[in-house]
């Protein structure tokens, strides 16, 4: 074989070598892209809080993620902090899970009742001004929710939305993004 021969066996396999990597290159940013784009458009939901009924926890203006794949892979539990639209309108609504089905809970004298026995003291999430409400069992597939500021009355005590489905709800909050990223649960 000549010289000539040889330096041009080797130039093509550095031009194929070069596109090869640019296409591994370009394959890879494209995943890496859609896979953002899945995160940040399709499992997480960002939201601006537009009150401070979620106060001390939240603050308005305060930046969370919701994670609307949550329900499909865990149970919603007492103390998560669910996202659901309020019904027949558009305003997305995040409340804490006091109780979930098939519990009674009731609010007498600041506190709240849970099956009778298990008392969620009014301090329990920086909670305050809890007024009382009747005593109520929540049905089968629903959460009973309430603002952690218990004077904002946009939750379950609210005859306009009483127990959410959990059909209804968007996703769990566990991120706040800002004023600083902070990790519940």
């Amino acid at each position: 074989m000549s010289q000539d021969t040889v330096s041009l066996r080797r130039d093509t396999f550095k031009n194929l070598h070069r596109q090869h990597n640019l296409w591994r290159w370009a394959f890879s940013s494209l995943l890496a892209v859609l896979f953002m784009v899945f995160v940040c458009f399709f499992w997480f939901q960002w939201v601006k809080l537009g009150n401070d009924s979620m106060a001390p926890t939240f603050h308005k203006g305060d930046l969370v993620l919701v994670d609307r794949l949550y329900k499909y892979y865990a149970h919603i539990e007492r103390t998560d902090m669910v996202a659901f639209y309020r019904p027949g309108t558009d305003q997305l609504l995040i409340k804490r899970v006091v109780a979930i089905a098939g519990e009674t809970v009731g609010g007498q004298s600041g506190a709240i009742w849970i099956d009778e026995k298990y008392r969620l003291e009014e301090e329990e999430y920086g909670a305050v001004h809890l007024t009382d409400f009747d005593t109520l069992t929540v049905p089968d597939g629903c959460v009973f929710v309430l603002s952690d500021d218990r004077q904002y009355l946009e939750d379950s005590r609210e005859e306009g939305i009483g127990c959410v489905f959990l059909d209804d709800i968007v996703g769990v909050v566990h991120i706040r993004l800002l004023p600083s990223f902070t990790l519940y649960r």
